[in-house]
């Protein structure tokens, strides 16, 4: 099977082929002292972890891997 990668990070231009991928790249790569904040509502999280897990509740994303 083949992934199109069609998940740019805004900050590097780098893609991934799934938006969880791309959610790691940031954590790691740019975030890693910053809070997590949700796009959606602007509520502020410890970890990545966390926020994930409030946009799948909340806002109704599925994180595709």
């Amino acid at each position: 099977m083949i992934f199109f990668k069609k998940f740019q990070c805004e900050l590097c231009k780098k893609k991934f082929a799934h938006h969880e991928d791309l959610m790691n790249h940031q954590e790691l790569e740019h975030f890693k002292d910053s809070p997590y904040d949700c796009k959606e509502c602007n509520e502020n999280f410890n970890s990545m972890s966390e926020m994930r897990d409030h946009l799948k509740r909340k806002h109704s994303y599925k994180i595709d891997r």
